[in-house]
């Protein structure tokens, strides 16, 4: 809070490409990118009156890969992969494990779900959901973990159309009733545990 410092500086680049295929009925997306955060105050280099200096610095640099359309008229894919790279280049660490990660950033995460009509009208579907462990921060509570476990947890769905408007739809969420944690916040003095396996029975109406 000192208005003789200047401003944090973050540059972004990015590049990406996009391939139809099946007649423009799939689409896969991919990109490149990066981002560095400068200027931010570093406690670890002092200038000569003793004070410290801005010469902190961040980056976050990974890869994405998306596909998303339609295999056949009946059959419909979605997944998105991510990994990202992060690291303190210059400054004390933010993680408690003392490594250069940054915290709450996942290394690898991953989505895909897929869903098939059959001629009855019945759709059935299901995928899976994967993320990386999070660093928790310097300044976490006492005796919790430096960092959290990874999980991959599988969904599934039932879905039948009733009348003209409606649909009867039943979704599973979790079928392995894995025990994970799905987010930390504060430095691990908050933890959201995961949703343990649930059945959702729902009706969607249109009008």
């Amino acid at each position: 809070n000192n208005p003789n410092l200047e401003p944090q500086k973050a540059e972004t680049l990015e590049f990406g490409a996009k391939l139809s295929l099946l007649d423009d009925h799939l689409v896969v997306n991919g990109a490149l990118f990066r981002t560095d955060v400068t200027n931010e105050i570093n406690s670890q280099l002092l200038d000569d009156n003793g004070n410290p200096t801005q010469t902190g610095e961040k980056r976050v640099q990974g890869i994405e890969v998306s596909v998303l359309g339609n295999i056949t008229n009946a059959w419909s894919v979605s997944a998105g992969y991510s990994h990202l790279d992060t690291e303190v280049v210059e400054g004390p660490p933010v993680s408690v494990d003392q490594s250069s990660n940054l915290t709450y950033t996942p290394g690898d995460s991953f989505t895909a779900w897929t869903t098939y009509q059959l001629p009855s009208g019945l759709s059935i579907g299901g995928g899976a959901r994967h993320m990386g462990g999070l660093h928790r921060g310097t300044d976490g509570a006492a005796g919790t973990p430096k960092t959290t476990e990874s999980y991959t947890v599988f969904d599934a769905v039932l879905s039948y159309p009733i009348g003209d408007n409606a649909t009867l739809r039943l979704n599973a969420y979790n079928l392995t009733d894995k025990h994970y944690v799905a987010s930390i916040n504060k430095s691990g003095y908050r933890y959201l545990p995961g949703t343990p396996r649930t059945f959702l029975l729902s009706v969607d109406y249109r009008f």
